[in-house]
């Protein structure tokens, strides 16, 4: 299962470390063991392939722009079978934050189906990031709990996450990997025949409480066109005024699945 962050959702098992100096491509090198072992997943079991290339006018994460003011492209590969195990890939361009020029994201997530409408999960993520100057103090893991329900007014999705090393920045600069605790909350409704509503809150809580927590949410329009996505988001974020991405903007963005 991969992430929408548009959703605010970024459900995302321990993989590698990028080093300092290191290009995309290397990223690129370190995620074909995970490839490999996706396609050489057991065929006794019914399994399901899938992927979707985006493009957006600016990459965000939990509120933080990680693409500077500039367009970033993503590539999201996601295996799921019957036994309700799920693995993804996620493949980005990045810009600004800490000399990193791409992300790499890969999880492992575990649902169970408690009835028609819900369902609970578990999921472990790591995030890393490859390029030069200090792109490496980005990386993190978290592990998440969450549930998802379809109701009357729409569905909906929230997740609490525990991450024992995530990157603190603040307006005097990186602080260290100092851990927090991540809430997020999703609402997506279809209004109309292709054209559905999306709204999403979160908050990410650093356990140092010398630094500053910091509050994020978005709303938006999405319109589906058989395996074509476009979306208009407006997305605000209450991260501390110095640091980069803290004003409101609109992101536009377009994406194409394939199975």
């Amino acid at each position: 299962m991969t992430r929408q962050e548009f959703r605010v959702s970024s459900g995302r098992a321990d993989a590698w470390r990028a080093p300092p100096g290191k290009t995309p491509s290397r990223v690129a090198a370190r995620c074909a063991p995970l490839l490999a072992a996706l396609l050489a997943a057991p065929t006794v079991h019914a399994q399901t392939y899938s992927g979707t290339l985006s493009v957006v006018t600016e990459r965000v994460s939990r509120g933080i722009s990680m693409s500077g003011d500039r367009p970033s492209a993503m590539l999201d590969l996601g295996y799921r079978d019957d036994r309700n195990w799920a693995l993804g890939l996620g493949l980005a361009t990045v810009h600004g934050q800490g000399d990193a020029t791409a992300e790499a994201i890969v999880s492992a997530t575990r649902w169970w189906q408690i009835d028609d409408k819900r369902t609970l999960t578990v999921s472990a993520a790591h995030y890393d990031y490859a390029g030069g100057g200090n792109a490496s103090r980005l990386r993190y893991a978290d592990l998440s709990v969450g549930g998802l329900w379809d109701s009357p007014t729409g569905q909906w999705a929230a997740s609490v996450s525990l991450s024992p090393d995530l990157p603190v920045t603040t307006g005097d600069g990186y602080q260290g990997h100092l851990g927090g605790t991540i809430l997020e909350l999703t609402w997506h409704r279809r209004l109309m025949g292709a054209v559905a509503a999306d709204v999403g809150w979160g908050v990410v809580d650093n356990w140092d409480r010398k630094t500053s927590s910091y509050t994020f949410a978005n709303g938006g329009l999405s319109y589906t066109a058989g395996a074509w996505r476009f979306s208009l988001v407006r997305l605000y974020s209450a991260v501390p005024p110095d640091a980069k991405g803290a004003r409101p903007r609109w992101i536009a963005g377009m994406a194409w699945t394939f199975k």
